[in-house]
């Protein structure tokens, strides 16, 4: 699997749990502090955000990031 394909499932994944937790596009984007636009934008595969804000973004809806070496990054201390 390339990292593109890998990256369209990211952003339908974020949608999916975005919307199943009830939560708005405007309530995400205040979440990480972007503009609804931006968040908008980044949910459609349009945009980038920068990693704080995608980790922060994941962790808040549940989702876990595996990072290639197998590390996993859920925001869990």
């Amino acid at each position: 699997m390339s990292w593109q394909s890998d990256y369209v499932t990211f952003h339908r994944r974020i949608h999916a749990q975005r919307k199943s937790l009830g939560i708005s596009q405007p309530k995400a984007a205040e979440i990480i502090g972007v503009s609804e636009r931006t968040y908008r934008t980044f949910e459609t595969g349009g945009g980038d955000l920068e990693a704080a804000k995608v980790f922060k973004l994941a962790n808040h809806l549940g989702i876990k990031i595996i990072i290639s070496d197998g590390v996993i990054a859920d925001g869990v201390d």
